[in-house]
């Protein structure tokens, strides 16, 4: 069992401008519910009938259970066309997911589970690139609005705000193409190591990139101040590396943290760059959250620890899980803001609608320990609504036997560790206090208007 602040969650707007991830190369299960429904059936049946006393368990068993396998068997045996265990088991399975759950909540086969864990762990197979595939006018775009750091794509030089326009494996024979679904198909006819071509448009400049599909493990973490950069590169994203890439509109005094999401080895390379900002001399930290759609609980509680600026425990709290008739309490594993920071640091935060869930949770523990004022936060306005998303609920995975599959089920509201207050459906909104500014994916633009409106 393990507790999720769910990643990726639905975002507002979608049907308009969908994000589009081409990265994972892992094919969605066929939902073979392989032996387990041939046993359960063959074997099953026949315990049940023969070793367990017969029709005795068979009555135990609840009446819609029984009517469930009098229908497949009804179904399987008289209908006119072949219905197999497959595609019978896979219908209800979806139900499930669909019909019955909460858009948070999911039946995951083994594949499927072990999947989602290597891309929480940050290990994919792709180029590392995220789209929005549809403008405002409903027409077929490549635009880029995120790259995954240690990606094929990062190394090319793919940045946000790029247009993708054509594609092939040759640059002298190239496909004209904006559409998504083109480029996906070109991808599947590719094998993982084969190099292509990509023509990116940058403002009004055109330029030709090369990548291919390759094994990966994303970095999560980016630092910069005003006159240096830093990543984690390497086989295991673990190695800092220097960029030439820094943050020129930044003050000398203030460091610039972006955290993609609460995943992978994020706990390790935060104090890893916590200890670069108080070599560097550094005072003010700007916080960037957009897009952050979340991840583990225990990220949360690790990174909560530089935060608590007011509290005086050793380990403060840092996250309620309200559960109805009960609560769990989760605390930071330490309290160490003033190793890095002094009473007069200011750490802001920028967000938009795609920080969810777990950023949402460590921006309260920001607020609720005075670390940050709402006056702090800078939100992004996208769709015309400045606003994080409004996740506070928590998930948690169920591990369903031997057979590897398991159940993640939203099963707490979550609320700040001070003010108990539940940012569910709402999120942070400038009628809190927080500062907006206006969407654009060029660059460093958002970055640049955010501060300063933070600064101004």
């Amino acid at each position: 069992m393990e507790d999720l602040f769910d990643c990726e969650p639905p975002k507002e707007g979608q049907e308009k401008e969908p994000q589009t991830e081409v990265n994972a190369d892992v094919p969605p299960s066929n939902r073979k519910r392989r032996r387990l429904k041939n046993t359960f059936l063959a074997v099953g049946l026949a315990v049940i009938f023969f070793v367990l006393g017969g029709f005795t368990v068979w009555f135990s068993l609840d009446k819609d259970l029984r009517m469930l396998m009098k229908l497949k068997t009804a179904i399987q045996k008289h209908y006119y066309e072949e219905i197999d265990d497959d595609a019978f088991y896979d219908t209800l399975f979806q139900a499930v997911n669909h019909d019955l759950l909460d858009a948070y909540s999911q039946y995951m086969t083994a594949d499927e589970y072990r999947a989602n864990k290597d891309s929480l762990a940050g290990k994919h197979i792709g180029i590392g690139i995220v789209f929005s595939t549809v403008n405002e006018k409903n027409q077929p775009q490549m635009l880029v609005t995120r790259v995954s750091g240690n990606s094929p794509a990062e190394a090319a030089g793919v940045k946000a705000g790029d247009y993708l326009t054509a594609f092939g494996k040759t640059q002298s024979e190239m496909t004209e193409s904006e559409k998504f679904d083109d480029f996906v198909k070109f991808l599947n006819g590719l094998k993982e190591g084969e190099e292509f071509f990509a023509r990116v448009r940058t403002g009004q400049e055109d330029r030709i990139v090369s990548m291919s599909r390759q094994a990966y493990v994303e970095n999560y973490l980016f630092y910069r101040t005003s006159t240096s950069a830093y990543v984690f590169s390497g086989k295991n994203a673990d190695e800092l590396t220097q960029q030439d890439n820094p943050l020129s509109c930044l003050k000398e005094d203030t460091a610039y943290i972006r955290l993609v999401q609460f995943a992978g080895e994020v706990t390790k390379r935060f104090e890893d760059l916590m200890k670069l900002f108080k070599q560097q001399g550094k005072k003010n930290l700007v916080l960037d959250l957009r897009d952050n759609g979340g991840g583990y609980l225990d990220i949360v509680q690790n990174l909560a620890q530089y935060f608590c600026k007011t509290a005086t425990e050793k380990k403060p709290l840092a996250v309620v899980a309200d559960y109805g008739e009960e609560k769990e309490y989760f605390h930071a594993s330490g309290n160490v803001y003033y190793d890095y920071f002094s009473e007069e640091s200011r750490i802001y935060v920028l967000a938009d609608n795609g920080t969810a869930s777990a950023s949402e949770c460590l921006i309260g523990c920001l607020v609720d320990y005075g670390a940050t004022k709402f006056s702090d936060i800078c939100l992004i306005e996208r769709d015309g609504v400045a606003k994080t998303y409004g996740k506070g609920i928590m998930q948690t995975t169920y591990y369903l036997g031997a057979q590897g599959d398991a159940v993640k089920l939203t099963t707490a509201q979550i609320r700040w560790p001070v003010s108990n207050r539940s940012i569910h459906d709402r999120g942070v909104l400038p009628e809190d206090g927080a500062k907006s500014v206006k969407a654009n994916l060029y660059g460093d633009a958002e970055i640049v208007s955010a501060m300063e409106k933070l600064m101004g």
